[in-house]
């Protein structure tokens, strides 16, 4: 068989991360592969065999959770400029709103402040009544 030999567990030492976190992770793909046993691997890390399952259900199931399939692509992100022109607009909104309550409030106070318009009292007592020199008229007639 050409090419080089698999690193397997071994692979974990050329990745990112603190030596600790490696030393662990190491340690569970070893468990995995049938290198060590689960109490070995527990003497190793200093923990018991209850944690050590947790751990591994952990690791395997971010492991399992990012390989996940998700849309092809960047995902969309707002622009900072978009994001700072949609928060002013959402501010001038707000606003413009609490000035629309202000007037509305100061116009029923000056509507109740002032009392009946004029135009309606004219109309209220002359409405429907007949002029004197009218009531005279009939009257004679």
């Amino acid at each position: 068989m050409a090419g080089r030999k698999p690193l397997g567990p071994e692979l974990v030492q050329h990745l990112e991360g603190s030596d600790h976190a490696k030393e662990r992770f190491q340690v569970m793909l070893e468990t995995l592969a049938g290198r060590s046993t689960i109490a070995q691997a527990c003497e190793r890390l200093g923990i018991g065999e209850a944690m050590f399952h947790r751990l591994r259900i952990e690791v395997l199931q971010a492991g399992l959770s990012r390989l996940e399939p998700r849309p092809i692509g960047r995902p969309p992100r707002e622009t900072s400029s978009e994001a700072a022109r949609i928060a002013e607009f959402e501010e001038r909104l707000t606003q413009l709103d609490q000035e629309c309550k202000t007037a509305e409030v100061r116009l029923e106070i000056t509507q109740v402040l002032a009392g009946p318009q004029e135009s309606e009292a004219v109309k209220k007592t002359t409405e429907g009544k007949p002029c004197r020199r009218e009531r005279k008229s009939r009257l004679q007639t």
